[in-house]
């Protein structure tokens, strides 16, 4: 990893961590993920939630060394002011493409099909977030949702969805707040 892009995760966990709060994902789930995506070779990776940008710059990461993009979807004005900063400041600013809105109005017209998914918004509309992006993921790409530990009984319908749906395969790793990794069968 880019030396510029460590010291940016690091002082963002400082930040977070000053002002009492974790960063958005958990250190050991942005390096797994890190790790996954530049071994399966995503390109085209979605994120719903920016919040800070963290979890967005471990994806940023991977797409630079596949030569891919993350596109990544945030509501909330103030939030994208912060990532926004935090991504100038990346060696992988152009590997990042930040949305505002809505995700449950802009999922259905993104452009895929994406490799890789990661959902970290609304725990509570995490299977809208799902159901409406499901025909824009390729066969044999992934669909992550994280804190499914943390905040498991939020996601209690979406976890039941994913295990139960023919044509996909899902298992929990007990990384960070819990990451429900989802593959879409060929």
């Amino acid at each position: 990893m880019d030396t510029q892009l460590a010291d940016l995760l690091r002082e963002i966990e400082d930040t977070s961590h000053q002002h009492g709060e974790p960063p958005r994902i958990a250190r050991e789930s942005g390096q797994f993920l890190n790790i996954l995506l530049k071994a399966m070779g995503a390109r085209n990776i979605l994120e719903v939630g920016t919040a800070d940008g963290y979890a967005t710059l471990w994806l940023a990461d991977a797409a630079a060394a596949n030569d891919g993009l993350v596109t990544t979807i945030e509501h909330d004005v103030w939030r994208i002011e912060i990532a926004r900063g935090m991504f100038e400041r990346s060696p992988h600013r152009d590997r990042i493409k930040l949305v505002q809105g809505n995700a449950l109005e802009l999922l259905s017209v993104l452009e895929g099909p994406f490799d890789f998914v990661l959902l970290d918004a609304e725990k509570s509309e995490a299977l809208r977030y799902f159901q409406l992006l499901f025909e824009r993921v390729r066969s044999g790409a992934l669909i992550c949702c994280d804190k499914a530990l943390s905040k498991a009984s939020q996601l209690a319908d979406y976890l039941t969805y994913v295990h139960e749906r023919p044509g996909l395969e899902s298992v929990l790793a007990p990384i960070g707040e819990g990451l429900e990794l989802t593959y879409k069968t060929p």
